[in-house]
């Protein structure tokens, strides 16, 4: 239970059919602990016939990571590897000369290799496009449709249009799990049988098979069926890939759990377990007000009866978002989706911080290849802690939790990633289980807390850890007292990794697993306490952003711009994305945060949500299973 590492494999220029020819590949670890390797495109299926929307082809790699459990008896529960892909079609940008424009139809010789999404930019000749225009439609082999009309009509024109990332769909069958692996898949909408075309598969959960009390995995010769034809994709594409894996922890559903019940500001006041359904609820009043802390008087559910309450089954990811996790997500968009997930723009001087400007509170995500706005080319991200310019060093801290970011950024690599956020019913859920409620309790369930200032060993490092006043029998979480002069958060999985650990109270563990729910980062959640957020329907991402790098998820807290809390979040229409915040909050404290907002009943913040990138504000994501 200590740590999570994602990596990143490229394999630029390979085509689908025929020989695999590898002309580059590069690893890039970034969070901790979980490892893939061995990445290669076997076994291409053309029997549908060439340049079917039917044609696969496996994916295959291997998958290791370290102190993975799976537990046969009750809760029933185990850690898992959510792994999805994304690809970029070509090896270079298209470039096209002679081009004209009629309306918001241009015309070239030739769309092959052209994916809806694409910036579009004029470099030379007669015309011009206005600021962030994207192709919107392939029409046929010569002619594709623009987000815009050209602010200059296009005659003669030279322009390119920039390669963006997508996300790869995957088939509900016919994956082969390594031996004492098992493969699920997760689709769009669980709930809903499986379409290649509406509701794909967007990644899968690998874990193991059996039962078996930590230890480290090596799943070997893994393969997802990538349905590459339904992307349009023909047999003799060009393509990169690149594959993520997140470490995530099964929460399993149908058992009671509690909310509230323990002190703490704005608390739910139901003192004993509860059965949720879709329509109910935990009892008393709250001090926000209304039945179960917050609903108006008569209401007893959110509208939607899937509003998620934490009785169904999810997968939990274990520890807050990496800033290598960050890093590489921004490293996937285009330079206006960038310019939206930043706080500095990405054409600013190499060194520059991305989220802070200058490496403020432990975060070190900064440019290490400036951006150009003229020519859309994007940014270059990379961990620089020690801001020595040398980038992605053992010393740089990608392995730290990503602060600053703001609820519409962690919406956004929720979405890239096909998660969605949880809520704080689902909050409380995890980190309490179905045991009954301790007043003034933590994620690790008592009331015990370590009260005197740490030291870190090796800092910035993947091994960073407490070098001095961890305490084997106590809770260990990073607050403000306890903190000292560290002054931002830790690396993800620290306290587990200590050699002194006894066990989830001195790891900081929750009762199925999942790390730093109290303290570190606040935890992004949706609120019930406001008709914004109960309006949440649980979907989850697509893996696909907006061309301004906004997160499109309907009835998402903010999604159209609601910043209203008492307006619904409503089915997105298109037009604007997730560009507020109503119905979202935040639950758990964070290191510069007093202890007492770190207990699991604590809704001091509930309703008050992370609009600006603060540095206390992290995000991590679920997904319903």
């Amino acid at each position: 239970m200590v740590e999570n590492k994602k990596i990143s494999f490229f394999f630029f220029s390979t085509r689908l059919v025929g020989l695999i020819i590898l002309l580059f590949f590069f690893v890039d670890l970034s969070a901790n602990n979980i490892q893939v390797t061995n990445i290669s495109l076997r076994d291409v299926n053309t029997t549908a016939g060439v340049n079917s929307s039917s044609n696969f082809i496996m994916v295959r790699f291997s998958l290791s990571w370290d102190n993975s459990w799976r537990l046969s008896g009750f809760p029933g529960h185990w850690d898992a590897a959510w792994v999805f892909m994304k690809f970029r079609v070509g090896s270079t940008n298209p470039v096209f000369f002679g081009v004209n424009s009629s309306g918001t139809t241009i015309t070239v010789t030739n769309t092959a290799n052209l994916r809806v999404g694409m910036p579009v930019r004029v470099t030379d000749g007669t015309g011009a496009f206005a600021t962030n225009t994207i192709i919107t439609s392939i029409n046929n082999s010569t002619q594709f449709v623009v987000s815009a009309l050209p602010s200059t009509p296009l005659s003669g024109a030279t322009i390119e249009c920039m390669r963006i990332w997508e996300h790869a769909h995957f088939n509900n069958t016919g994956h082969n799990a390594a031996a004492g692996a098992t493969i699920d898949v997760g689709l769009l909408n669980p709930a809903a049988a499986f379409n290649i075309n509406t509701n794909p598969a967007l990644g899968a959960f690998v874990y193991r098979a059996n039962a078996s009390i930590y230890g480290t995995v090596n799943f070997s010769n893994n393969q997802l069926r990538w349905n590459y034809g339904a992307h349009g994709l023909p047999d003799n594409a060009i393509i990169s890939i690149q594959v993520f894996a997140i470490e995530m922890v099964y929460v399993p559903g149908g058992s009671d759990f509690n909310v509230g019940g323990g002190s703490g500001a704005s608390s739910f006041t139901s003192t004993t377990i509860f059965t949720p359904t879709a329509t109910t609820v935990p009892a008393g009043t709250g001090s926000l007000g209304g039945a179960a802390g917050g609903y108006p008087t008569g209401q007893t559910a959110p509208a939607s009866a899937s509003w998620p309450n934490g009785y169904n089954a999810i997968y939990c990811m274990k520890y807050e978002i990496s800033q290598g996790q960050y890093r590489d997500f921004l490293n996937t968009l285009s330079y206006n989706q960038q310019l939206s997930r930043t706080a500095t723009v990405p054409h600013s001087a190499i060194g520059t911080g991305a989220l802070s400007s200058t490496n403020l509170t432990r975060n070190g995500i900064d440019i290490e290849i400036a951006g150009n706005a003229s020519t859309l080319f994007a940014a270059v991200y990379g961990c620089n802690l020690n801001a020595n310019t040398t980038f992605n060093e053992t010393t740089d801290g990608e392995w730290i939790a990503c602060n600053f970011l703001s609820w519409m950024d962690g919406c956004a690599y929720l979405d890239w990633a096909g998660l969605r956020p949880m809520t704080e019913l689902e909050f409380e859920k995890i980190c309490r289980g179905n045991q009954l409620p301790i007043s003034g309790e933590y994620a690790w369930g008592n009331t015990t807390a370590v009260a005197s200032a740490y030291t870190l060993a090796n800092p910035g490092e993947q091994s960073e850890g407490i070098a001095t006043n961890y305490n084997a029998d106590r809770g260990n979480f990073c607050y403000v007292t306890t903190d000292g002069a560290i002054d931002g958060p830790l690396r993800v999985g620290l306290f587990a990794a200590n050699t002194a650990n006894n066990g989830r109270t001195s790891s900081g563990a929750t009762f199925y697993g999942v790390m730093e729910m109290s303290g570190n980062l606040h935890e992004q959640t949706v609120t019930i306490g406001n008709v914004a957020g109960r309006s949440y329907t649980g979907l989850h991402g697509n893996g696909m952003l907006l061309r301004d790098g906004s997160a499109d998820v309907s009835f998402w807290p903010g999604i159209n711009g609601n910043s209203t809390v008492t307006d619904v979040n409503s089915a997105f229409n298109g037009v604007t994305g997730i560009t507020a915040a109503a119905g979202a909050g935040t639950r758990g404290g964070a290191w510069s945060t007093a202890a007492s907002s770190a207990r699991v009943s604590d809704r001091v913040s509930a309703i008050t949500a992370e609009t600006t990138r603060a540095n206390t504000s992290g995000c991590r994501g679920v997904r319903s299973f």
